[in-house]
């Protein structure tokens, strides 16, 4: 069984605004500790078990905790998704943010940047980066998948801003797309060479094609 991660808060700082109308705001160390457990939990379930599958009992039963203590804090499960998704787009936003840096960098240099960002939070993730980006979500949250894609639009209209909006959306669309196949070719394998070297290569050739470049 895959160990979770921690993706709650940290101790001591105060609580963040939360992606869901809370029932209850955990103002106390305990209810922070609490409601880490809960993400924790929901994480290992969701990745594990599906989303589908996935019921309040049972995440509540991972993370150690009455099912009541969980409906003092999340409302549903899809409340522990929208939370989890709020985490871990801060998180990815500010490690793509590092590694696009210089967005003038030979193209390889950037793709090689990014996927070593990927790679290194799925393992710290325990799977659930690859979930979030791979699982539709319907919410007016901003998800993984959007805080990658506004970067990749930004870098884009940087390195040409002569392309209309609709080419600079479409691009970043397929760019995600390729990525995801880091998390779909093999599930689970998104830090295996094999896989990727494959998109790595795809990523080069599609990018270099769509903003006429050559690395």
């Amino acid at each position: 069984m895959k160990k979770p991660v921690s993706v709650g808060t940290e101790g001591g700082k105060p609580e963040p605004q939360l992606a869901f109308p809370a029932r209850k705001r955990p103002q106390q160390a305990r209810s922070r500790q609490m409601v880490d457990r809960l993400l924790a939990a929901a994480a290992q379930v969701f990745v594990l078990e599906g989303f589908a599958a996935a019921t309040t009992n049972r995440i509540a039963e991972v993370g150690g905790v009455s099912v009541g203590s969980l409906y003092q804090f999340f409302p549903n499960k899809h409340a522990l998704l929208a939370e989890l998704h709020r985490v871990w787009t801060a998180r990815l936003g500010v490690e793509l943010d590092a590694a696009l840096v210089s967005p003038h960098r030979p193209l390889l240099d950037l793709i090689d940047e990014v996927l070593g960002v990927h790679a290194r939070l799925q393992r710290e993730s325990a799977g659930l980066l690859g979930f979030l980006l791979t699982t539709h979500f319907d919410s007016s949250a901003k998800t993984v998948r959007q805080a990658i894609q506004e970067r990749l639009e930004h870098i884009a209209r940087l390195r040409r801003p002569d392309l209309e909006p609709a080419q600079v959306h479409l691009m970043a669309l397929m760019t995600i797309h390729i990525v995801d196949g880091l998390y779909t070719v093999l599930p689970g394998q998104a830090s295996d060479p094999r896989v990727r070297q494959q998109v790595r290569q795809a990523l080069l050739g599609y990018l270099t094609l769509a903003l006429k470049e050559s690395d």
